[in-house]
């Protein structure tokens, strides 16, 4: 019996979160010892990660019976793929190749697209694999973290996407767009800020200058697992205009993410950081941050221009 690699629909999404689950639990066990079940990721999770790149979700079906699957995503001149499992007992049998070759043919659809991915330093079979598709190392992303402080006297308040009227919302991903053009020609969070919205997963705060956005701090403020605590907020993606890539405009996104997480009763905030934004890192550990875990950041040989560092700000996880 072969095995099909098709589109995900939304019938497969409670399919894709059992074998997400039993997947990434296995390596748990296999790698660290874990003793417990992987808890599913929410439906409304999964639902969200598949809305926001529908023609890059794929699914591999063997016998009637769903053992696999991959989430593309873009960001305009940007795209990776992740999350991306195989059952345990299908793995070694190209199904992971035939998925991954999916996935690329939809991320190289649109000319010049960065494409990416980030996978676990401990997890040796998937670098190898990677590398042999084509990938190589970049910078890591850290995930860095912050244990809020329950009470602060000078609590910080950006505008919110929610309390905004339509024409207000157009304006700013406007003035969004030509803030991340000048960090990657091209450079496209919209979609992240609206899909945030519309299934309820937190909101977006907006930085601005003279009546422009100049900067944006998307926060999740629910769990991405049945059954874990609702503790910790993430901050994902944040970004500053290279032109206002300075302290005070970075401690200002930064302060009004706790604040807003210390509103809705989060006690952690967490926002993942790409290595080579040197500066940024520097100021995000000064601020009482600190690394969590890593994760290896890989590039499509030939998508970039090569290792580098930059002061930008563009804090984000090509991870889903």
């Amino acid at each position: 019996m072969t095995t099909l690699i098709r589109l995900m629909r939304e019938a497969d999404i409670d399919a894709v979160r059992r074998v997400e689950a039993a997947a990434f639990g296995a390596w748990l066990k296999q790698a660290h010892g874990r003793a417990e079940d992987l808890p599913w990721r929410t439906r409304t999770h999964v639902l969200a990660l598949r809305e926001k790149d529908p023609g890059g979700c794929f699914v591999a079906e063997h016998d009637g019976r769903l053992v696999g699957l991959v989430f593309s995503r873009t960001w305009g001149s940007v795209g990776w793929f992740g999350t991306f499992a195989v059952l345990p007992g299908f793995q070694g049998q190209g199904i992971g190749k035939r998925l991954i070759a999916a996935s690329l043919d939809y991320l190289r659809q649109e000319p010049g697209r960065v494409i990416g991915l980030e996978t676990m330093p401990d997890s040796p079979y998937n670098l190898g694999l990677y590398l042999k598709q084509g990938f190589r190392l970049r910078p890591l992303t850290l995930r860095m973290s912050k244990t809020l402080s329950p009470c602060v006297q000078d609590d910080v308040e950006l505008p919110r996407w929610s309390e905004a009227d339509p024409e207000t919302r157009r304006r700013w991903l406007a003035d969004l767009r030509r803030a991340t053009g000048q960090i990657r020609p091209g450079l496209d969070y919209s979609k992240e800020i609206a899909v945030t919205a519309r299934h309820r997963l937190g909101d977006t705060l907006f930085l601005t200058r003279d009546g422009q956005a100049v900067g944006m701090s998307t926060v999740t403020l629910v769990s991405t697992r049945e059954g874990q605590d609702e503790e910790g907020g993430a901050a994902h993606p944040m970004v500053l205009h290279p032109a206002h890539a300075n302290e005070e405009s970075l401690n200002a996104l930064l302060a009004a993410t706790e604040t807003l997480g210390r509103a809705c009763g989060k006690q952690t905030i967490t926002l993942p950081v790409n290595g080579r934004h040197t500066g940024a890192l520097e100021q995000i550990l000064r601020s009482g941050y600190r690394v969590e875990r890593g994760l290896v950041r890989m590039v499509l040989t030939g998508t970039d221009a090569g290792p580098c560092t930059d002061r930008h700000v563009n804090l984000s996880a090509w991870a889903g």
